[in-house]
């Protein structure tokens, strides 16, 4: 990214698997996360993926979503229809066009197991979903980093239905009012930020259609990210890390822990 002052940053979120903390669910994470942006930077991501669509004969209102790609299913069935060398050129192509971009991804996964240890015999009924847990180290670490450049910061998210949507805005007033909800003895060794530092720094959070470019991107990030942890010689990954656009190759060793992408509750795996 092109540096400069007075460059207000948005962050594009999306999720990946199901917030609720059941048992019973056979997925290994969730995982809130997606891109941060200069806003200056916007119309460069937006072209790009156009120009993506361009040359593949993509329809530009049909969202380059990660499942389907990856399952060649509906919109993309016809992927499962190529000659291999080919399918291999789009996939190519759709690497280089991420790495490309001037951003930089960044999330909380959470092991569901070990949110499952650590909270469900504790608080039973009144656990909290992922998905507030996620959005708090989420937007607090962001916020770390565009302050540091005395930036503020938008937060975009996918439209998903009243109730959802309902849900990431309350977790976004709350967090601007009264700082990150963890256990202050426990969150200490992270260097939380107050309320005030993290209201200064957030200036909103919209929703936006599935079609957005920009959100379209976050969840191609996103994927490869959350199965980074366990799995991290997926190639999509090694990309992400490589080309470092990863948030982790933007800090300082001693800052990853506190400002990096989370891993959270993966200690309480078997």
């Amino acid at each position: 990214m092109t540096e400069q002052k007075n460059c207000e940053f948005a962050l594009f979120i999306d999720e990946s698997g199901s917030p609720k903390p059941n048992p019973k669910d056979p997925a290994p994470y969730f995982a809130l996360g997606g891109v941060l942006v200069k806003r200056v930077d916007e119309a460069i991501i937006e072209q790009a993926v156009a120009d993506f669509k361009q040359r593949w004969n993509i329809s530009l209102d049909i969202p380059l979503h990660g499942n389907e790609i990856r399952s060649k299913k509906r919109r993309f069935a016809w992927l499962g229809k190529l000659p291999e060398q080919e399918r291999n050129d789009f996939m190519e192509d759709l690497t280089t066009t991420i790495t490309s971009l001037p951003i930089i991804v960044h999330a909380c996964v959470v092991s569901r197991q070990g949110y499952h240890n650590r909270y469900l015999d504790k608080y039973g009924d009144n656990t909290w979903e992922m998905m507030k847990s996620a959005f708090s180290i989420l937007v607090e670490r962001s916020v770390k980093f565009v302050s540091d450049k005395d930036e503020s910061i938008m937060i975009y998210y996918e439209e998903a239905g009243k109730r959802e949507d309902r849900l990431l805005q309350q977790y976004f007033n709350e967090i601007r009012e009264s700082g990150h909800p963890f256990d202050s003895n426990n969150a200490s060794k992270y260097s939380p930020l107050s309320a005030e530092q993290i209201s200064k720094c957030l200036r909103g959070i919209e929703g936006k259609k599935k079609n957005n470019p920009i959100l379209q991107i976050a969840d191609l990030c996103l994927y490869p990210v959350a199965r980074g942890k366990n799995k991290p010689d997926d190639r999509a990954y090694l990309a992400l890390k490589e080309n470092q656009i990863l948030i982790d190759s933007q800090l300082r060793s001693k800052d990853i822990k506190s400002r990096g992408i989370k891993y959270y509750c993966f200690d309480n795996t078997p």
